[in-house]
């Protein structure tokens, strides 16, 4: 049973970003009401109906903040959320910015982690230089890693 989303998101590799937040949201069976309650209850933050409607229907493409407020509302890691989702119908290293691949080098982060940094816009832009990946990575991977430690003291 525990593969049924692995079949569903290998079915899926090419969904956009709007029709993976709305079959997340119908698989649970979730309200616009219900996930914009879960969202406030599991990061203190608002998201109105009306947006995360916008979401679902249409290709907006939200900020990381967003992303990240969304995949903790549905128990998940903002990657997990983005795993499916196709940005690109490339599969080059070159449809990454060069800054991204400078970065990815410098770091020595996997083609995971590589693909989720590429998908991500902060701000309404993508990150260009070293220190704006740095940026975005850490805060990321503080927030998609497992806490180790907190409820173990």
């Amino acid at each position: 049973m525990a593969n049924k989303a692995g079949s569903k998101m290998d079915e899926d590799a090419d969904m956009k970003l709007n029709d993976r937040l709305a079959e997340l949201r119908r698989e649970r069976e979730l309200t616009l009401r219900d996930l914009r309650e879960r969202v406030e209850e599991r990061t203190g933050e608002k998201l109105s109906i009306s947006y995360l409607s916008e979401l679902e229907r249409t290709e907006t493409m939200p900020s990381i903040e967003i992303l990240v407020r969304l995949a903790r509302a549905y128990d998940m890691t903002a990657n997990d959320l983005l795993a499916p989702v196709d940005f690109f119908e490339q599969s080059s290293d070159a449809r990454y910015p060069e800054s991204l691949r400078q970065f990815a080098k410098h770091e020595n982060i996997g083609p995971e982690w590589l693909e989720t940094l590429s998908r991500i816009e902060y701000r309404g832009h993508r990150p260009e230089t070293l220190a704006e990946w740095q940026a975005i990575y850490g805060v990321l991977k503080l927030s998609m890693e497992p806490k180790v430690g907190v409820n173990d003291q």
